[in-house]
């Protein structure tokens, strides 16, 4: 017979069948319809009706794949306003009005105080909105119950197909290490059980600093081994491999459906003024819509990661959670230890020239041009950045410059053939010879060997600077 497209023996079949009736006849977890299925998107950040076209397209597509349930961990609105907060509510009803799908939503900071940020009070101004309406002063539990007909408290559990989902508000999940110890025995044993909050717990995925919950979500979770956590915030793309950690529960991010955001510390990313090479761009110019789509079978969660943007179509291999047992596959040392680092084709080379250009300031400057072909990472995982590294023969500190591909926040499908970096030259070394080392990253930290340009020195030159009269002025 076979399953899966692979030949499986008599003898295997046999062999499985009597491992199926030791572990009590568990068989709907390979046969069969699973228990549940249900939706994951966040920071929709919805201000206008027209916004809703991508969460509405996520919507579609989820009812196609039977969602029983869809939850968005919070920023469900941009401007935290009770008409955004409608606009979300209407786009629900447009899909689901009638079908008995479960509404999973929890608050952000932004339902409290995106209002109030900055660039996006202009923006709310200039769209004909006013603060006068923001949920705070209207009362947030007011607003939320009128808009979507269901009481809102700090921490709140709702139950669907006969699984539970405990959700933490923006200014509640603090409470949920009190709300757990009250109510905890509840959700013991080998049953799995979601919860949900906005921002991410310190020390589990990838991007858990910051405006992370500093503790009370780890403290309440971590004696619960069968809990797995959703939270949203970082705007993080799924192609980090560490959105899914595991250590005394299960904690995966969720991208943002409205924009993607990128790591500190890369110099096509970065804020500096002097830099040459153009910052990716941010806000709502880095698309990338991404979400999940969550079956529950007795013996595993299966995580579907979805490019909702390009399609609704699977973009990274599914990350299965085994059910019952003290296995732990996304354990943050073991896939490390697990992982391959990136390899540079056979006969790569790194080529490197000089040329005019201006910094972001709009100034003159020379840039240093680093061409090479895109580094290929192991089935399952991507590149995740290069590192490229002037090492000066004398041995002094080498200068260190990273970059995140153009098209990280995307599927495998968009990766460039070629990377093409570039950075101020004058941050280079004077009066000594150096080369460029270009290595390739994974998320775990493993690097490539390095590819290696030709020996470059620059020298000063021995004139003073001269000034010519139509200078002067």
């Amino acid at each position: 017979m076979r399953r899966g497209g692979d030949a499986v023996s008599r003898r295997a079949f046999i062999a499985g069948s009597a491992a199926f009736a030791a572990a009590g006849c568990r068989t709907s977890g390979w046969f069969g319809e699973p228990d549940l299925r249900f939706g994951v998107i966040s920071d929709t950040h919805v201000t206008v009706p027209s916004t809703t076209a991508l969460m509405e397209k996520a919507f579609a597509w989820f009812r196609k794949r039977g969602a029983d349930a869809v939850m968005i961990p919070g920023d469900l609105t941009d401007w935290g306003l009770k008409s955004s907060l409608g606009y979300v509510a209407d786009a629900w009803k447009r899909h689901f009005g009638g079908t008995g799908v479960v509404p999973l939503f929890c608050t952000g900071n932004h339902e409290y105080r995106g209002w109030a940020y900055g660039d996006m009070t202009l923006d709310m101004h200039a769209h004909g909105y006013s603060e006068d309406e923001h949920l705070t002063l209207l009362g947030m539990g007011k607003c939320w119950q009128e808009t979507f007909g269901e009481e809102f408290a700090p921490v709140r559990v709702r139950t669907v197909k006969g699984y539970d989902f405990i959700s933490g508000e923006w200014q509640g999940y603090k409470e949920l290490p009190a709300w757990m110890a009250a109510n905890g025995e509840r959700f013991r044993g080998a049953k799995p059980f979601f919860y949900f909050q906005h921002p991410p717990m310190k020390g589990t995925t990838s991007d858990a600093t910051g405006n992370a919950d500093s503790g009370a979500g780890f403290a309440a979770l971590r004696d619960f081994p069968n809990a797995i956590a959703f939270t949203g915030h970082t705007h993080r793309p799924f192609t980090d491999e560490r959105s899914i950690w595991q250590g005394e529960f299960t904690a995966i991010a969720v991208p943002s459906l409205s924009y993607a955001c990128f790591p500190p510390g890369h110099e096509n990313a970065g804020r500096d003024p002097g830099a040459t090479m153009p910052e990716l761009p941010a806000r709502r110019d880095l698309r990338g819509g991404q979400g999940y789509f969550v079956t529950v079978w007795r013996d595993r969660v299966v995580v579907e990661r979805i490019d909702i943007e390009e399609g609704c179509i699977e973009t990274a291999p599914a990350w299965t959670i085994p059910v019952g047992t003290s296995e732990r596959p996304y354990e943050l040392a073991r896939r490390t230890a697990e992982s391959s680092a990136p390899e540079f084709p056979a006969g790569a080379m790194v080529e490197t020239e000089t040329r005019n250009t201006h910094n972001r300031s709009g100034n003159w400057a020379i840039a240093m041009n680093c061409e090479f072909p895109a580094a290929v990472a192991a089935k399952g995982e991507r590149v995740y950045d290069y590192e490229i590294k002037a090492v000066p023969e004398d041995g002094s500190k080498p200068l260190v410059k990273r970059f995140l591909s153009p098209a990280y926040h995307y599927g495998p499908h968009r990766e460039p053939k070629r990377m093409r970096f570039w950075f101020n030259a004058a941050e280079l070394p004077q009066c000594v010879g150096y080369v460029l080392e270009v290595r390739a990253y994974n998320c775990f930290g493993k690097a490539s060997q390095p590819l290696r340009s030709r020996v470059w020195k620059s020298e000063p030159g021995l004139d003073e600077p001269k000034s010519y009269p139509e200078e002067k002025s």
